[in-house]
């Protein structure tokens, strides 16, 4: 088992099929550390995101990997007594008991905001002591000052040793000199306040939206500013994005008129995307994912079928040899999986 706070580089996923498909045939957990964000979406099932969850942290568990869960987003989930707390509390519950008589309990890094109030705070800081792994602290709300990170130790009762702190820029669109600044001094006074388990800085540059069709490229500008940051100084600042998918989730479900994927690649994100002649049958959107995948396949910036589980499909689905491609969760799953390689061949 990796011990918690061993990673070269972070990844923030949603608790979505996509995602959790592509972890689930991830087998290089050693170096990147998964954390799991669970969202409330109107009409969606809490207890079926909750049974995709444990699934999914048994499987990496059993690689030999903790994950981080944050419930924050689900504060607005109706009928939710108890807040994110309750629902991670529900979680270690499920994850206690074996799914089968060869198994043992599976321990997870739970996540707290610091906009959380302090009852939050006192649960889950007592739930991170009772699995004995520690917790993570989300800062997703500007700068902290010395003062308020005393009253976050304090409230959690955590020791800062097994703490893993998480500086959340979200969405960011470029570079810029007083942002290095502003992020080096935050790291600074996080380092002068506690010897912590991790720093690490998130974001993430993929639009809301995408405007544009066919292909196109654009700066990790996720990468850049982590890169700015440590030239400045903060040498044992980690790294960490969002995947293939905007930071910030969107409310409900709206099906796309559109086909696209989103690749790593070493300098730059590469988009293709391609319209569905008729967006509400299933084969035309089959014919549409496979000439995006035969697109990106084609382009100078495809990693080859060996580099992951992803590849692999992207490479069958060009093809044309691959079923269930109307499926709106494969492109997200094959993309997050060569997402997840393309952290591990960075940080190797």
């Amino acid at each position: 088992m990796t011990r918690p706070g061993v990673f070269r580089s972070l990844v923030a996923l949603r608790a979505k099929l996509g995602e959790l498909t592509a972890l689930q045939e991830f087998d290089r957990a050693d170096l990147v550390q998964p954390l799991l964000s669970l969202d409330h979406e109107t009409g969606a099932s809490t207890e079926r995101l909750l049974e995709r969850v444990v699934t999914a942290t048994r499987k990496l568990h059993d690689r030999g990997r903790l994950v981080m869960l944050d419930a924050t987003g689900m504060a607005a989930a109706p009928g939710l007594a108890g807040g994110p707390a309750a629902l991670l509390a529900e979680l270690a519950d499920r994850l206690h008991f074996p799914a089968t008589l060869m198994d043992g309990p599976v321990p997870f890094i739970p996540v707290v905001d610091t906009a959380a109030d302090d009852l939050q705070l006192l649960r889950i800081g007592r739930l991170a002591e009772e699995m004995g792994v520690g917790c993570a602290l989300r800062i997703r709300h500007g700068p902290v000052t010395t003062q308020e990170m005393d009253v976050l130790l304090e409230r959690l009762a955590t020791s800062p040793r097994n703490l893993d702190v998480v500086v959340d820029l979200a969405y960011v669109r470029t570079v810029d000199a007083r942002r290095v600044e502003l992020i080096a001094r935050l790291v600074d006074l996080l380092e002068d306040c506690a010897d912590f388990r991790s720093i690490t800085l998130l974001a993430g540059s993929i639009p809301k939206s995408l405007d544009r069709v066919d292909q196109w490229e654009q700066p990790r500008f996720e990468e850049r500013l982590w890169h700015e940051v440590v030239r400045a100084g903060a040498t044992r600042l980690r790294f960490g994005d969002y995947g293939v998918v905007h930071p910030i989730a969107a409310p409900g479900f709206r099906r796309s008129r559109h086909i696209s994927v989103k690749y790593s690649c070493a300098d730059h994100w590469l988009y293709v995307r391609e319209p569905i002649a008729d967006p509400d049958a299933d084969e035309a959107r089959a014919r549409t994912v496979q000439a995006v995948c035969r697109h990106l396949v084609d382009s100078g910036s495809f990693s080859g079928p060996q580099f992951s589980w992803g590849d692999r499909q992207f490479a069958t689905a060009a093809g044309g040899t691959l079923d269930g491609l109307g499926s709106t969760t494969k492109p997200v799953a094959f993309a997050t999986s060569h997402h997840l390689a393309y952290l591990v061949s960075t940080a190797a």
